[in-house]
């Protein structure tokens, strides 16, 4: 059951600060909050991280499809048990990440990006992101370091 409450906590999460961004934040205005670390600022993303594929967006959506069919029957393999804890929280990070873009792709046609990291490197002062793209690198990475280093098994 936790790791039903971590997707939905990351699913809505993130559905509900976009739902904020989409009806507050006016496009193209950049707000600096955290001395100017993060810059809040909405854009509409038809594309993958970068605008990969913007062209492109049913080829997007069936291959978004697809990798969330294939994490959730990945998961399913080891949802029982008391062991791989961290690939089932990664799972349900990434899962929660895809289907969330996933929601945007197919409601309104792109994924609202909402917040930039402020830093020297140009290009990625450039992207814009949101919660959900942080849940899938995130969940991508627990998912790899649990299935490298699984733990050590009850007896």
């Amino acid at each position: 059951m936790g790791y039903l409450n971590i997707f939905l906590g990351a699913f809505l999460g993130d559905l509900l600060i976009k739902k904020y961004a989409e009806e507050k934040l006016p496009m193209g205005k950049k707000y600096s909050i955290l001395g100017d670390r993060i810059w809040i600022r909405k854009l509409h993303n038809s594309g993958a991280a970068g605008g990969f594929l913007s062209d492109r967006p049913e080829i997007l959506l069936k291959g978004t499809l697809a990798m969330l069919g294939a994490v959730f029957g990945y998961a399913l393999l080891f949802l029982r048990g008391g062991q791989r804890k961290m690939e089932k929280t990664g799972a349900a990070l990434l899962l929660a990440g895809g289907a969330c873009n996933c929601f945007d792709r197919l409601h309104q046609g792109f994924v609202t990006d909402y917040f930039s990291i402020n830093c020297k490197i140009e290009k990625i002062r450039k992207l814009v992101f949101n919660l959900s793209d942080f849940f899938i690198f995130i969940g991508t990475f627990l998912m790899v370091i649990g299935s490298v280093f699984p733990g050590k098994k009850k007896k």
